[in-house]
């Protein structure tokens, strides 16, 4: 078997590596609408109505590292909404159900939303569902209930975000919040 040569000119590998820089490129861009804009920008509360926040986020303190992730000790990373058990928690954002379980032995339900650039996942506890893992859920669909358990002094969700392996305040897609005391 005879090798054949390859071109030697720069300007050639110059050429081929830009085309297939590009053709590579090409393929990762995905197509986009203002529609596809609009949805991406526009979430909802998890809860309906105007929901006081007993708990905001605030990732400040001790840094430890659980899982593969840095987490400030003692920090709280997400909000605690006052609730109702059994009120119907809805999808902020359109989604699927990739985690149903118990952290610290609280129920909880995760989903990971579709976005295009970055694996973002929102959590809800205390939180339970009838529905299975894999389970597609819409803007505004209601999949899953707050739980009788407490995980503030008051019933409340916790609503959590995670972006990658870097939490995130999810208040961040709704505008202002409003607090109220801790009963600590």
């Amino acid at each position: 078997m005879k090798l054949t040569s390859l071109p030697s000119s720069a300007s050639k590998w110059a050429a081929i590596a830009t085309f297939s820089a590009t053709a590579f490129l090409s393929g990762l861009a995905l197509p986009t609408t203002a529609r596809d804009i609009t949805a991406a920008q526009t979430w909802i509360s998890p809860l309906p109505g105007v929901r006081p926040v007993i708990t905001s986020y605030h990732p400040d303190g001790k840094s430890t590292k659980r899982g593969g992730v840095q987490k400030p000790a003692g920090a709280h990373m997400g909000v605690d909404f006052i609730a109702t058990f059994g009120e119907e928690i809805r999808a902020p954002q359109d989604g699927v159900i990739s985690y149903i379980g118990t952290v610290n032995q609280i129920p909880i339900v995760v989903l990971t939303h579709l976005d295009q650039l970055v694996l973002r996942r929102t959590t809800y506890l205390p939180a339970s569902t009838d529905f299975t893992i894999g389970h597609p859920v819409i803007q505004g669909e209601n999949f899953a209930r707050v739980a009788p358990i407490f995980h503030c002094a008051r019933p409340c969700l916790h609503w959590g975000e995670r972006i990658g392996n870097k939490y995130s305040n999810p208040m961040k897609h709704l505008g202002k919040a409003v607090l109220l005391p801790r009963l600590d």
